[in-house]
């Protein structure tokens, strides 16, 4: 999973996508929805000031960390990168656990131990021409898993709630909802090493060719059904995950449901309700019919001014509608200037933007918080999450050399670590590479960075497959570090979870829909061809 950025990272991980609807900004204001696109961030960090308390001045370093040359940003990104390589060894555990238990101790009797010979449940097979079947691939499961985890841990400027909240099927006076690098963990590392996108398409290549015995049979068409069932099945698990999430903050929340149906009546006449902006204003403003009461706030006189004067621009499709954004997010969210002309189109259009600056003045916007991790939790410090992190890898390099014992179960128990071992490198890489989504020039709405990732992790898996094939069972090192490439390294730089999420976002940008399946087509067109090269070239060449 790339998460999204950082998953939203991830996500990531994904970005909101906001053309052409009641929830967005006229297509022309390219400025506004730059601004739009990281407002995310933007909320996040002035959430958490409203849950952080205020440091006490002269407050001594915390006794926890000891890197205090280290920036703030710095120590975010460390601890960020301590547990994400957590995650996604958790995430690489239980992807194998999964394919074993749905199908590769069918396969392969005895090479399991802790399944009985009655356990496994012979759902998926691995797509290899000696096995008929595949379509149901061995991943299938996981992949499932973990796209239905990253719906639920979508926010609610994801789902189109009026309200944000990080995630939002939690309360939003959780504690939870600061925690913002688990959330980066749980997206980006586990649901994005959960699934994989590099066996997937593996697997299809290796149905379509073979496995170098040229009196076996080709399944193309059952690989082409399989790239079709794996793609709809894990978007299809998305989209419930986030449908159960929408579900669980509607019964948790009765008043955010209620500020949701009014939402959705308001946009519906075409006036523009901007979820940017903080709660009071964002329900006062569009004049949202819910139970506040209003008349107690202090200054609100002056806000009333403000909606008066600005009630025309504030409906959808009005020319300096991206201007009335520009300013409210200038001014209540970010506390900065806005730009000359945005202030020019103020004056013209005899905007009250002195009633505006008296209503921030009577109500003061809350300080953006450290962003030093370990003042939200001591488990979010440089030494604490690193002690961890050592912790874990101390305990696979252990397993890896303990179990060292001949029977084919243990061969698969030090597979497992072998791979686990592998995986942060995997995750890292690909959280870096997220840095690259919109970066591309001419097409800017291809998440680049997600394409490299699961187009090299796809080529570098079919490499260490056909090596497999074309130079046989060799020993423990060698094989095994050709499977922890493939399962571990290149299972967790490719992802599906962070896929399906960006399919999902650009499935919303009506009338441009349909670059969600160009993108879908660019990523496995691209993959199953440069795999099913390599793969040909080595296998047969």
């Amino acid at each position: 999973t790339m998460a999204a950025a950082p998953e939203q990272p991830n996500g990531a991980m994904g970005s909101m996508n906001i053309e052409n609807s009641y929830h967005s900004l006229p297509e022309r204001a390219e400025g506004i929805i730059l601004a739009q696109t990281h407002s995310e961030t933007i909320l996040n960090e002035r959430f958490q000031a409203t849950m952080i308390a205020d440091e006490p001045c002269g407050a001594q370093a915390n006794l926890f960390d000891a890197f205090p040359v280290l920036t703030e940003a710095r120590r975010k990104t460390i601890v960020t990168a301590m547990y994400l390589s957590i995650a996604a060894i958790l995430g690489t555990f239980l992807r194998i656990a999964m394919a074993q238990l749905f199908g590769d101790a069918c396969a392969n009797p005895g090479t399991v131990g802790w399944l009985k010979a009655s356990s496994p449940l012979c759902v998926t097979k691995d797509g290899s021409s000696e096995r008929e079947g595949g379509i149901v691939f061995a991943d299938l499961p996981a992949n499932l898993l973990g796209s239905f985890l990253m719906g639920m841990m979508q926010g609610g400027m994801d789902l189109d709630l009026p309200v944000y909240v990080p995630v939002a099927w939690v309360l939003p006076s959780s504690f939870f909802q600061k925690w913002d690098i688990v959330h980066t963990a749980i997206k980006t590392g586990f649901c994005g090493s959960l699934t994989t996108f590099s066996s997937w398409n593996s697997e299809m290549v290796v149905m379509t060719f073979g496995t170098g015995d040229v009196s076996k049979t080709s399944q193309v068409v059952s690989a082409f059904f399989g790239y079709i069932v794996g793609m709809e099945t894990a978007l299809g698990s998305f989209v419930f995950g986030k449908t159960i999430a929408i579900f669980i903050h509607r019964w948790a929340s009765p008043k955010d449901a209620e500020e949701m149906d009014s939402y959705v009546v308001k946009s519906e006449q075409g006036v523009y309700i901007n979820h940017v902006i903080p709660e009071f204003e964002r329900r006062y403003l569009p004049e949202l019919n819910v139970q506040h009461e209003y008349h107690t706030v202090t200054g609100v006189e002056y806000l009333d001014r403000w909606r008066d004067s600005t009630r025309e621009a504030r409906r959808v499709g009005n020319e300096h509608l991206s201007t009335l954004c520009e300013i409210e997010n200038a001014m209540l969210i970010k506390g900065e200037p806005f730009s000359k002309q945005a202030e020019q189109v103020a004056v013209d259009q005899d905007w009250d933007l002195g009633a505006l600056a008296e209503w921030i003045k009577c109500n003061p916007r809350p300080v953006p918080p450290s962003e030093d991790p370990s003042k939200v939790s001591v488990f979010f410090s440089v030494t604490v999450s690193s002690l961890i992190f050592g912790t874990v890898l101390f305990a696979l390099l252990f397993g890896l050399f303990y179990v060292n014992g001949e029977h084919a179960y243990q061969v698969t128990y030090r597979t497992m670590i072998y791979s686990a071992c592998f995986s942060p490198f995997g995750v890292l890489l690909r959280w870096q590479l997220s840095a690259l989504n919109g970066k591309l020039r001419n097409i800017p709405w291809v998440p680049a960075g997600t394409l490299l990732c699961n187009v090299a992790g796809s080529i570098i898996s079919i490499m260490t497959i056909a090596f497999e094939l074309k130079i046989g069972p060799t020993g423990f090192w060698l094989d095994g570090t050709l499977r922890a490439l493939r399962v571990g390294f290149s299972g967790c730089l490719t992802t599906v979870s962070t896929f399906v999420t960006e399919v999902s976002n650009l499935m919303k940008s009506k009338p441009r829909h349909y670059r969600a399946y160009l993108y879908i087509l660019m990523s496995l067109g691209t993959s199953g061809l440069l795999a099913s090269a390599v793969y040909a070239l080595i296998v047969y060449g």
